[in-house]
């Protein structure tokens, strides 16, 4: 079983006991060790189509909402909704002993309206994940002779509801903006379980409630071509956008177990999670109308963040850079059907905001997908991902993810084209 005790020993739950003994992840379903520092697993998904790429696609144009930068929904064709799902194996390892769990989760989704699509002015609202927590691990000791088990488990984690629009302006940029409203709730809990039955078990149990408001906007530049007189430029885009500081709201409740029959309920405290600054950049183009080739780079300033006005030792900046490539052999309905597939592949390095044990927590990914069209502007996005982040040193976990997401897109099958209405 996997050692974690350098790992617990910097959460903010102390032990309730002297002893000696290890850590061990739990075998079952449930995420990484990691996801209990901070507000979780953080999620960087904009969406299948960049996900398979290994990118946020914040210069990325397409039929395909972008949940990150509202910027790139200007050239969205018709009246979608997209929804999101994905299946993880994980196994975590700590040089010794190996762990392994699966589980699946809802991604979200997003509906995206085009009001005026010669002006790119785009509607759209959606709920999308923004953080996971998921873990079990527990510690065997020993305490003036009697044997325990001390575990730790926490679930939970934050979806964000979004809403913005986006609009071309001076014609060579668009730009959009997004009020998101970030909500959920964060468990956490700690068991001690003695193998003598005639000894008091405990479990305390302790329930985050956090909720607040964020905006995000963005800028993509596609005048490239007229500005350089080049036509080979014509598709060529540089994006930016922003995320906005902000305070989100927390509430902490608690349940703790006073002896076998009492459990008491208080309110633990309410306060403050300032959540910090972040920004990226990117390029794309396209070639022949068949390749895209796309890269952007994302920063968050989290030495900013504060919980409860006390910045945690083991959160720091984060930063994700990613590559990759599209390609569609033809986009014509009459064609066959395999050459209407578009193929993706790209990878990421993502330094993580969690330092544990003096040691930044890394990761690197790769991916690749399948988009296969049903109708003009239906289809099922599939791809498929491997991560590996941290190391199985030093008293740190090495976690091998591997990914499977799908995504349904469905336009005009089922919606009115905005176009035909007006």
């Amino acid at each position: 079983m996997i050692n974690t005790r350098s790992i617990i020993r910097l959460s903010i739950l102390a032990l309730l006991f002297t002893a000696s003994g290890v850590f061990s992840q739990v075998d079952k379903n449930g995420g990484s060790i990691y996801s209990l520092f901070g507000l979780g697993d953080l999620s960087y998904s904009s969406g299948n189509r960049t996900d398979a790429m290994g990118i946020m696609g914040i210069a990325l144009y397409g039929d395909y909402t972008n949940s990150n930068n509202p910027a790139a929904w200007t050239r969205i064709p018709t009246t979608i909704f997209t929804t999101k799902f994905n299946l993880e194996n994980i196994k975590s390892t700590d040089g010794l002993n190996t762990s392994k769990r699966t589980y699946g989760n809802f991604e979200g989704f997003d509906l995206s309206i085009p009001l005026n699509k010669g002006n790119g002015w785009i509607f759209n609202l959606g709920v999308n994940n923004y953080s996971v927590v998921n873990y079990d691990a527990y510690f065997d000791g020993t305490v003036d002779g009697e044997s325990y088990r001390q575990t730790y488990s926490g679930n939970g984690g934050l979806y964000k509801f979004n809403l913005g629009f986006s609009y071309i302006i001076f014609k060579q940029f668009s730009f959009g903006a997004q009020f998101n409203y970030a909500f959920g709730n964060i468990n956490k809990s700690v068991a001690i379980d003695f193998a003598n039955t005639s000894l008091f078990d405990t479990k305390n149990v302790s329930a985050n409630t956090i909720s607040g408001f964020y905006f995000n906007t963005g800028l993509i530049f596609h005048g490239f071509g007229k500005l350089l007189k080049n036509k080979k430029l014509d598709n060529f885009t540089l994006g930016a956008f922003v995320t906005t500081p902000t305070e989100f709201n927390s509430n902490l409740n608690g349940r703790f177990n006073r002896s076998a029959s009492n459990t008491d309920s208080v309110n633990i405290s309410e306060g403050k999670l300032k959540v910090p600054l972040a920004f990226g950049v990117g390029i794309a183009n396209t070639f022949n109308d068949k390749l895209v080739v796309a890269a952007d780079v994302y920063y968050q300033k989290w030495d900013d963040f504060k919980y409860y006005g006390t910045h945690p030792i083991e959160i720091k900046n984060s930063l994700k850079v990613g590559a990759g490539l599209e390609y569609t052999p033809s986009k014509k309905i009459e064609d066959p059907y395999i050459s209407r597939i578009s193929y993706r592949v790209g990878g990421s390095y993502i330094q993580d905001y969690l330092k544990l044990n003096g040691e930044n927590i890394n990761a690197i990914s790769i991916g690749a997908g399948l988009s296969l069209p049903i109708g003009s502007y239906n289809s099922l996005d599939l791809y498929a991902k491997y991560f590996m982040r941290g190391k199985d040193s030093n008293g740190l976990i090495k976690d091998d993810i591997f990914r499977f997401g799908a995504s349904v897109k469905i336009g005009e099958l089922w919606f009115l084209r905005p176009s035909d209405e007006f």
